[in-house]
């Protein structure tokens, strides 16, 4: 499980270290944890596209 995904144009928040969903991916990860980029959004469902997106880039 990788916490602290953020896509590269999102604020850090507490993470030391974030790593935007597709350098998750390639790195091996199996699970993502994606809270706040999704929930904080100001459009939600937008964001959880965005991040899907990239992540099936990595693929």
């Amino acid at each position: 499980m990788t916490p602290g995904v953020r896509l590269a144009s999102a604020a850090r928040d507490d993470h030391k270290r974030s790593g935007t969903p597709a350098e998750a991916i390639t790195a091996g990860a199996d699970y993502l944890v994606v809270g706040r980029p999704i929930v904080r959004s100001a459009d939600p469902a937008a964001a959880a596209v965005e991040i899907i997106a990239e992540m099936r880039s990595a693929i």
